[in-house]
């Protein structure tokens, strides 16, 4: 499997989000080919990101994987959590592969900018872009 074929399982993942009221997103993370953890928005009743609830039940060592998710990470969390883009960084993920800059709806996103600053190769699949966008188009319009 290569990032295209990670990043549709991540599309897979975000179409679940049903009970999500606005963002609907998926993650995948991956290492030395084997898929760790996934998870999509809103999946608990916390309401947590995809990327944060992939983090957090993954049961292996992720340092030095891949996220695949189908929107750039949150660089400001929620008010009572770490965003996603602090949460990647702290759990020594190497490579963030999304599909989708944030449209920015209700603050600037600026979490790619954090992870290469941390260091993390970060890399936009734009071919698969239009996809992740059809996922929730009333972010898109």
């Amino acid at each position: 499997m290569d990032d295209k074929d990670f990043l549709k399982l991540a599309i897979e993942e975000a179409k679940k989000s049903k009970d999500s009221d606005m963002y609907w997103v998926g993650a995948v993370i991956v290492k030395n080919g084997k898929i760790l953890s996934r998870a999509y928005s809103d999946e608990t009743k916390e309401k947590g990101h995809a990327e944060e609830l992939a983090i957090k039940r993954s049961k292996k060592d992720i340092s030095g994987a891949t996220i695949y998710t189908t929107m750039e990470p949150c660089g400001f969390g929620p008010s009572n959590r770490t965003s996603c883009s602090n949460l990647i960084i702290s759990s020594g993920i190497k490579r963030v592969v999304y599909g989708v800059k944030d449209p920015e709806v209700k603050i600037p996103c600026n979490g790619i900018e954090k992870l290469k600053e941390a260091g993390i190769e970060v890399f936009h699949l734009k071919e698969l872009e239009k996809s992740c966008r059809e996922i929730t188009p009333s972010l898109f319009r």
